[in-house]
């Protein structure tokens, strides 16, 4: 089963952020952030962490410390990589990127390869201690864990690159 993480404030940023993924992966659980629990997250085969809204920052007051303890595969999307990286104390730096750049592989992964485009809707990002799969204007857009099957991306592969979580999922 794949787990779902809303990292949203309000209900109603669910339909933009969470909704899609949910579409694009078809069977899926999905739960908020704050009602998760440890059985939930025992069952999980795969987990996928939401974005939220671009001035919502309340999942980052959460204790994530939990990740670095889970050994399946993690996705984390936007809010998602940040609540990663607050994870495994990578310090996050303002860096504002909104609206459709291009996106350039420069280590292969299983998610994508070339050069595209993608949505970006963030002003925070961190990737210290992860490997860089890709970047967009030289800043890193989709990380590794340099051991585990941990990932985040800074933009939002539901808006336009519906494959990329398509590869997660199976």
């Amino acid at each position: 089963m794949i787990l779902i993480i809303s990292t949203c404030k309000e209900k109603l940023s669910e339909l933009e952020f969470v909704t899609p993924i949910e579409r694009i992966l078809g069977r899926c659980k999905t739960v908020h952030y704050s009602k998760l629990t440890q059985k939930e997250i025992d069952e999980a085969d795969k987990i996928i962490i939401s974005g939220t809204a671009l001035a919502d920052f309340d999942y980052l007051k959460h204790d994530w410390s939990w990740l670095t303890r889970f050994n399946k595969p993690i996705f984390g999307i936007c809010a998602g990589m940040q609540a990663i990286t607050k994870a495994f104390d990578i310090p996050l730096r303002k860096k504002e990127t909104i609206g459709v750049h291009q996106v350039e592989v420069v280590k292969e992964n299983k998610f994508c390869n070339g050069n595209f485009n993608a949505y970006f809707l963030h002003t925070l990002t961190g990737s210290d201690k992860f490997e860089t799969l890709a970047t967009s204007e030289g800043i890193p857009c989709l990380i590794k864990h340099p051991q585990k099957e941990i990932y985040g991306c800074i933009f939002h592969p539901e808006v336009m690159n519906e494959n990329i979580i398509k590869s997660f999922g199976h």
